[in-house]
């Protein structure tokens, strides 16, 4: 248990200490490229190597079908509403003109979408003791990081002063740990093909954010750099798996 714990709060670490950076300084935007990507790339590799095996070991084919396509359609929903209101703001086509041109509220509430599932992963997966608790806390820590990085700008902008800001962030760091570990706690104990679901929700959703969010707005901060450190994210945390 106690290292649930250690891992959860890594996890809601990051979005604090990502907060507490932006606070303090104007980091460039292609070191927070560098960062998604290497982490996208982590995340790819406990997706395919961890996550989905576990839910095909727990639900088989019928799960695993029902789970990914669910938690896909169910963030890109989410994500489409957020980036309306602002919250993806790097998306430029014109068939996703947002209402507004940046929006912290909906950054923080993107941050709420995008963390629940991983946790419910990162919890899953430590249950599991397959060894890809490790790979996925780095993964979400380097995810986490440039999205409240961003988000200070934009919310300083609309009037927050950075006690609230650091408090918003706060909240949304105690929902993920606190997520992770009823996770570890409770799923444990559902039926089988009800975890290989829910575990394979968790990474459709992971999977659509990141090609919806991380990698998309890495690569327009980064250009082609970024499809070499996505790479050498996902060998390294290969390699770790298999050490």
């Amino acid at each position: 248990m106690a290292k649930v714990i250690i891992f959860s709060s890594l996890t809601g670490i990051s979005l604090m200490l990502g907060t507490a950076i932006g606070a303090l300084f104007k980091i460039n935007q292609k070191m927070i490229a560098a960062i998604m990507a290497f982490g996208s790339g982590v995340m790819v590799c406990a997706l395919t190597f961890g996550l989905m095996e576990e839910a095909f070991k727990y639900g088989g084919f019928d799960a695993i079908i029902i789970g990914f396509l669910s938690g896909g359609i169910v963030f890109i929903a989410g994500d489409y509403i957020i980036h309306l209101f602002g919250g993806r703001h790097y998306k430029k086509k014109k068939s996703f003109k947002p209402i507004r041109q940046t929006n912290g509220k909906a950054i923080v509430l993107g941050a709420l979408l995008d963390g629940i599932p991983e946790s419910i992963a990162l919890g899953v997966s430590l249950f599991a003791k397959n060894g890809i608790g490790v790979l996925m806390v780095g993964a979400i820590f380097l995810s986490n990081l440039p999205e409240s990085l961003s988000s200070v700008d934009d919310l300083e902008k609309e009037g927050f002063s950075k006690k609230q800001i650091h408090i918003m962030w706060v909240i949304v760091s105690i929902i993920v740990i606190v997520t992770t570990i009823l996770s570890y706690l409770f799923l444990k104990d559902l039926n089988s093909n009800i975890l290989g679901i829910i575990l394979s929700f968790a990474s459709g959703a992971i999977l659509a954010m990141l090609s919806d969010s991380m990698i998309p707005e890495a690569f327009e901060e980064g250009g082609y750099l970024i499809g070499i450190l996505t790479i050498l994210g996902f060998l390294t945390a290969f390699i770790l798996y298999k050490v």
